[in-house]
This record gives C-alpha cells, sequence and structure tokens, in this order.
C-alpha cells in the first residue's frame, strides 16, 4: 500500500480531524481542507487561471471530496455556470452538499460515479479538473476513455497534482505516467505547467479521430 509523507503539522491537523470525524474522499486516503492546506498548499485561484475556469462555464471535477476546489470554482463561473461535483463516495458528498449550502453556492451539483465511469448528468461539459485525486484512481485509463461522452466540443480535462520531482514523494505520479495514461485513452496533452506551488497540471483533450481513406 503506498503511503504519502506527512509532516508534524500535517499528521497532527489529521489526528484531530479523523477523531472528530472527518470525511474522507472514496477516491483516496483525502482529508478535509485543513490537511491538505499543510500538505498541499496549491494556489487554487493561478491553478484556476491556468486550466481556464471562466465566468458561465460548466465544468466537472472528479474525486471533489469535500469541495476543495469545486467550491472555488463554482464562485469563479457564479450563478449563470455549474460545477458538477464526482466522486465516488455517498458520504463525501453529503458533506459538499453542506459546504455548498452553507456557502449559499446553488450551482453546485453532487454526482455519485463508478471508480471507471464519473457517471455526469450531462455531454455538454466545458472542462473537467481531477485535483489531488487522480494518483489515487484505480482505472485511470478506464476512466479517462469513459469521460470523454460528458465532454462538449473542444473541451478538456485538467489534471492538477503534486509535483514529485518537486515534493520528492513517489506516491504521486510523474508527468510521463499521467500523459502515458491519457494517450492510451486517446488524448493528447496541450499544456503542461510545473511552477505553481510544486502542483503538476496536465491539461488533456481527446485526440482527433483520423477520417478512414475511401
Amino acid at each position: 500500500m503506498r503511503r504519502t509523507r506527512l509532516t508534524g503539522l500535517t499528521v497532527l491537523a489529521l489526528a484531530a480531524l479523523l477523531a472528530g470525524g472527518a470525511v474522507v474522499s472514496g477516491y483516496g486516503s483525502r482529508a478535509l481542507s485543513a490537511v491538505r492546506a499543510a500538505s498541499w498548499d496549491l494556489d487554487i485561484e493561478r491553478a484556476m487561471d491556468v486550466v481556464g475556469v471562466a465566468p458561465g462555464m460548466v465544468v466537472g471535477e472528479a474525486g471533489a471530496g469535500d469541495g476543495y476546489f469545486s467550491l472555488p470554482m463554482a464562485r469563479r463561473v457564479g450563478p449563470e455556470g455549474a460545477v458538477y461535483a464526482n466522486d465516488i463516495s455517498r458520504r463525501v458528498l453529503s458533506q459538499l452538499e453542506s459546504n455548498a449550502r452553507r456557502e449559499q453556492l446553488d450551482n453546485v451539483h453532487v454526482v455519485e460515479g463508478d471508480v471507471d465511469d464519473p457517471r455526469f448528468p450531462r455531454r455538454d461539459l466545458e472542462l473537467v479538473v481531477i485535483v489531488h485525486a487522480f494518483h489515487d484512481f484505480t482505472q485511470p485509463v478506464a476512466w479517462l476513455r469513459n469521460v470523454k461522452k460528458y465532454l462538449g466540443p473542444g473541451a478538456t480535462v485538467a489534471i492538477i497534482d503534486r509535483d514529485p520531482s518537486q515534493v520528492g514523494d513517489s506516491h504521486f505520479w510523474p508527468r510521463e505516467r499521467i500523459v502515458r495514461y491519457a494517450e492510451e485513452a486517446g488524448f493528447e496533452p496541450t499544456k503542461v505547467v510545473d511552477s505553481i506551488s510544486r502542483h503538476l497540471i496536465v491539461v488533456i483533450k481527446p485526440r482527433a479521430e483520423r477520417a478512414s481513406a475511401r
């Protein structure tokens, strides 16, 4: 079993959260925001700039957990947009719904998916993000193949995770592995950024199908 190395501050925060019944994501051992803030330190606003989150967009997130990234996206896309927040755990989705209500974000819609299919209810998503979760996917290639049917024309998928070459932790996947899975699933990379808070952002899009020869 792979283990993430945690700092002393993170261990203390995790212990406190688990003692209080912390919610974890169904895609892996992701705890609540206080732990993530201490250990991941993602500049969310800059990350959204890189992947192209904009007002009015209809976007999805896989492995959304308690809303660490979904809620900031919902604020950015605004009331004219929508966020479909997916996870495979009903428990964490209930927590996300509660968090969205508390922040009065009516444009967040939770979606319970499978390990190989996010089961988004729409086929016109403009962007799907996977934040701090892809390295825990048990069927990454099958999942990527299935997500294509929920994407609208020109849509992209953005994988955002800690960069193992910068944080020195083999729990996370290097860009070569992420790109390999994407290519196996019929995607091609359009952008790779590794300059934001020691994170790796890989943006991919479905590869154009070649027309058959007549």
